[in-house]
C-alpha cells in the first residue's frame, strides 16, 4: 500500500491463526515439550542419555569403562594375576592368613606313621637292647639276693648304693646303646625315603616325602640329610632329647607342617592321594605305580 510514496506493510495480524492450545499437565509435571527445546529431550539432559549420565555408559560409570565395572573399582594391571615365574599366587584365608595346602599330610597322619615305624624299629633293635640290658638285670638280681631283708634300713641303703654303682658303671654302655639305635633308625629312614619316599609307616597312612618346591621325589642326598637330623642329632648327650622334642613338635605351628628335619632337607610330607596320579611307592599297586 502506498501513501505519499512511502511503502507500508499490510497489517495481517488480524488474519493470523490463533496459537495452538497447550496440552494440560498435572501440577509439578514438566511439559512434554516446551518452545525452544529440541524434541524428545528432557531439561538438562544430553541427547540419548540418562540424567547425569554420559553417552553410551551406565549410571555412575565414565565413558570408555568396561561394561559391568563400577567406577573406582580396582583393576589389576595386565599380567599381575600370573605372578613371577616359579612363584605361585598366594592364597589367603580368613584374617589375611595364608591358607594351608590341603595336600600336606595332617599332623596325626605323621604321628601314627611314626608310631608304626617306631614299633618296627623296636623289633629291629631288640637284639641290641637284650644283649645290653639282660646282663644288667641279672647283676641287679644277684645284688638283691645278697640283701634278702630289704625291709631293714641298713640293707635297703646298701642295696641302693650297689644299684647306683652298677648304673654309673654302665653309662658308657647306655650311650653306645643309644648310638646303635640311632644308627639303625638313620639307615631305616635314609634307605626307604631315598628309594621310595615312604617308610612302612607312611605307606600305611598314605603319605609321602617330596621336595618342598616342586613336589618331586627327593634325592638320596636329601634323604640322607633328613634322616641324619632326625635320627642322629637326638643321640647327642644332654641336648639331644630336647632337640628331638622341638623337632617333632615344630610341625604343629609351621605353615607347611614341616619338622626341623624337613626344613634341613627342604622337604614336605604330602598325602599320596593328592599327588598327580595318586603316586605311591613301587609295589603298592596304587595308581601311578610303575
Amino acid at each position: 500500500m502506498h501513501h505519499d510514496g512511502v511503502t507500508q506493510q499490510p497489517d495481517d495480524q488480524g488474519s493470523q491463526p490463533p496459537p495452538a492450545p497447550q496440552p494440560f499437565t498435572m501440577p509439578g509435571q514438566p511439559p512434554a515439550w516446551s518452545p525452544g527445546q529440541p524434541p524428545d529431550e528432557s531439561p538438562g539432559q544430553p541427547p540419548d542419555g540418562s540424567p547425569g549420565q554420559p553417552p553410551d555408559g551406565s549410571p555412575g560409570q565414565p565413558a570408555g569403562a568396561a561394561p559391568g565395572q563400577q567406577y573406582g573399582a580396582y583393576r589389576p594391571s595386565p599380567g599381575a594375576s600370573r605372578g613371577a615365574p616359579g612363584h605361585g599366587t598366594p592364597r589367603y584365608g580368613t584374617g589375611g592368613q595364608t591358607a594351608k595346602d590341603p595336600a600336606l599330610a595332617e599332623w596325626w597322619q605323621r604321628l601314627l606313621a611314626r608310631l608304626v615305624d617306631d614299633v618296627i624299629l623296636v623289633a629291629l633293635t631288640s637284639p641290641i637292647w637284650v644283649s645290653v640290658l639282660l646282663p644288667a638285670f641279672r647283676r641287679v638280681e644277684r645284688l638283691a639276693s645278697q640283701y634278702p631283708d630289704l625291709g631293714q634300713p641298713a640293707a635297703a641303703q646298701a642295696f641302693n648304693n650297689g644299684v647306683s654303682h652298677l648304673m654309673a658303671g654302665m653309662i658308657d654302655t647306655f650311650l653306645l646303646l643309644g648310638a646303635a639305635v640311632g644308627v639303625v633308625s638313620f639307615g631305616y629312614d635314609w634307605l626307604q625315603h631315598g628309594l621310595w619316599g615312604q617308610t612302612i609307616g607312611k605307606r600305611v597312612m598314605g603319605t609321602k616325602v617330596v621336595t618342598a618346591d616342586t613336589r618331586s621325589p627327593i634325592s638320596g642326598q636329601a634323604a640322607c640329610g633328613r634322616a641324619a637330623v632326625y635320627a642322629l642329632v637326638p643321640v647327642v648327650p644332654s641336648v639331644g632329647g630336647l632337640f628331638a622334642l622341638v623337632n617333632e613338635s615344630w610341625l604343629l605351628w609351621d605353615p607347611r607342617r614341616q619338622c626341623l628335619h624337613d626344613k634341613a632337607a627342604r622337604t614336605v610330607v604330602v598325602k599320596t592321594s593328592m599327588l598327580p596320579g595318586g603316586a605311591q611307592m613301587p609295589g603298592t599297586g596304587g595308581p601311578g605305580a610303575p
